[in-house]
């Protein structure tokens, strides 16, 4: 179906669905870059908040150690009332019961160490609480406190944006400061055993997006803070929804600009295609023209150096290639069997075949030629034929008969005026009869030739008429003449000089006959009114003239003004 698509179209589908795949994959790229960078950004926000917090609480909690240093060196009740709810000065280790919580004292206790307790699940409000235990001097001091401060630190949330928080969990994993998200419930009973709480435990210090202990996904970086006994988890958190939301926009944005961009690629592809396609189209237009038989000239104004200039100049090739080969086949239409053509390269198989064809017109031209002359000759010689018959048949029959009646009329007595008269006429028709004899076919031609042949004919027509005619006579004494030649020059100067009487009027006649080894050559001229080769038709005098000559493969030319005409006539042997 695709390839009954128009090719713009076809361009403009394939452009745009490249710049699709192209802006996608880009797209996609910056997306995930994007997306990897704003994680990296919010953890590493994370962290600083979280590492920020767990300065201030261990600032707090060793003032706290501070305070007990002090008061174990000076007993400065100023310092219970500052940093502590109750202070209690114990002789022994064991149980002991202060305010409301149980405690019981280690005896490991050294001079100095202090160690810290984690109250905080026995606070009914779940407030972060610590005893402080030390032993100095032979005593032990005991001093609790719930730390309102590292709260306050807690609930401080610059950096966390609208769902973010940072909480304390302790080593029970239950929570050891107020949740954000559930301020009226006791932290003590909230359970926050996430994977961030269980790692920081185990020592680990790290950032990653994890389940929150109310199941949400959230990005948190935690860590563990470690005070002389003390083990607390601290984790600053923030939604993943919240924290990816600038994403969410990014996205939108995307959408929103890949469909401009497509707009824009399907928008631009299409006119591109337009501009690609349109020389095709107009080569389509050469071609289907040419289909028609239409040979159109070339275009001589392709400057293109691409593959589209490539197939005009491939159609200018072909164009001017089929005018030659057009022009060679209407030569050879019109006869002219000389004309050349050179084959295009060896696979030219369209002039190959025309210049077979010229061959074989050729060869068929010259059989015709040959047999039309063969038949032109046969006619001629049955004519000649039938003449040198006519002429035995007048010279050898009616001559005797004619001479017979001769003496028989002199033996008849009749009045000498009347039998005078009788001879007389009777002479005049045997001369007649001899000189239609001698026309049909002089003896003289048939046994020495064309030369004693005409100049018997120029003596004839010098006694018969008052006409200037001189004969020159140039052959070997063994003459070559074939006697078909012969003939023809006879019957030529026998025509010619007829025509120079009968419609030259002229006064004056030259002939001369010349025999070389290999031809023979018969010139007539007179003087006479000459005729216009151009506007005379021939007559069948000239056109049995010519025709005679080139049965005999020789050639008659003739030239004639005012001052009269001349025939050259040369024939082969």
């Amino acid at each position: 179906m695709f390839r009954h698509v128009r090719i713009k179209n076809k361009l403009a589908l394939v452009m745009t669905a490249l710049s699709c795949i192209v802006i996608g994959i880009f797209s996609t790229l910056f997306y995930l870059q994007f997306e990897i960078a704003l994680k990296e950004r919010v953890l590493l926000q994370l962290s600083s908040v979280k590492k920020l917090k767990v300065v201030q609480i261990e600032n707090v909690i060793n003032s706290r150690v501070e305070a007990i240093k002090h008061l174990l060196a000076q007993s400065d009740s100023t310092y219970n009332q500052q940093f502590f709810n109750s202070v209690v000065y114990l002789k022994s280790p064991g149980s002991v019961h202060i305010n409301s919580y149980e405690l019981t004292l280690p005896d490991t206790l050294n001079q100095g160490n202090i160690f810290i307790k984690d109250l905080s699940p026995e606070n009914d409000e779940g407030f972060a609480t610590l005893a402080f235990m030390a032993y100095n001097s032979g005593q032990y001091l005991v001093c609790i406190d719930t730390l309102t401060e590292i709260q306050s630190i807690l609930l401080e949330r610059t950096g966390l944006g609208q769902s973010g928080e940072s909480y304390l969990v302790g080593e029970d994993y239950t929570m050891r400061s107020t949740s954000r998200f559930f301020p009226d419930k006791n932290p003590t009973t909230i359970l926050a055993r996430t994977s961030g709480a269980v790692r920081a435990l185990r020592g680990e210090t790290g950032e990653g997006i994890i389940l929150d202990y109310r199941g949400v996904s959230v990005f948190s970086a935690f860590e563990k803070i470690a005070i002389n006994g003390l083990e607390w988890v601290i984790l600053s958190e923030i939604d993943y929804q919240e924290a990816l939301f600038p994403l969410k926009s990014l996205r939108r944005n995307f959408y929103i600009m890949l469909v401009i961009m497509l707009a824009f690629v399907l928008l631009a592809s299409y006119q591109l295609a337009r501009l690609l396609v349109k020389p095709i189209l107009r080569m389509e237009q050469y071609l289907n023209t040419m289909s028609r038989g239409v040979i159109l000239e070339p275009q001589k104004d392709v400057d293109r150096n691409d593959e589209i200039g490539g197939m005009f100049r491939a159609l200018d090739k072909l164009t001017t290639a089929l005018q030659q080969t057009i022009e060679f086949a209407g030569r050879i239409g019109e006869g002219n069997f000389s004309a050349n053509y050179q084959l295009l390269s060896e696979e030219d198989t369209l002039g190959a075949a025309l210049l077979q064809m010229k061959q074989k017109l050729r060869d068929y031209q010259k059989n015709e030629e040959r047999l039309l002359k063969e038949n032109q000759q046969s006619i001629i010689n049955g004519e000649e034929q039938e003449r040198s018959r006519l002429s035995k048949e007048i010279h050898d029959g009616l001559g005797p008969l004619l001479t017979s009646l001769r003496l028989s009329i002199q033996a008849i007595p009749l009045e000498e005026t009347h039998k005078k008269q009788l001879l007389k006429t009777l002479d005049d028709t045997i001369t007649e009869t001899r000189r239609m004899a001698n026309n049909l076919m002089p003896s003289v031609l048939e046994d020495f030739g064309a030369g004693e042949a005409i100049k018997n004919l120029v003596i004839q027509l010098d006694q018969s008429s008052p006409l200037d005619i001189r004969y020159n006579q140039d052959t070997l004494e063994e003459s070559k003449i074939p006697q078909k030649v012969n003939i023809v020059l006879y019957r030529i100067a026998q025509e010619a000089l007829n025509n120079a009487i009968r419609h030259a009027q002229a006064t004056e006649i030259r002939l001369s006959l010349t025999e070389f080894d290999e031809h023979v050559s018969l010139f007539i001229s007179d003087n006479g009114s000459g005729f216009d080769q151009s506007t005379v038709l021939p007559g069948n005098g000239l056109r049995n003239m010519r025709e005679r000559a080139r049965l005999v493969d020789g050639s008659l030319v003739i030239y004639s003004d005012a001052n009269g005409t001349s025939i050259e006539v040369e024939i082969p042997f």
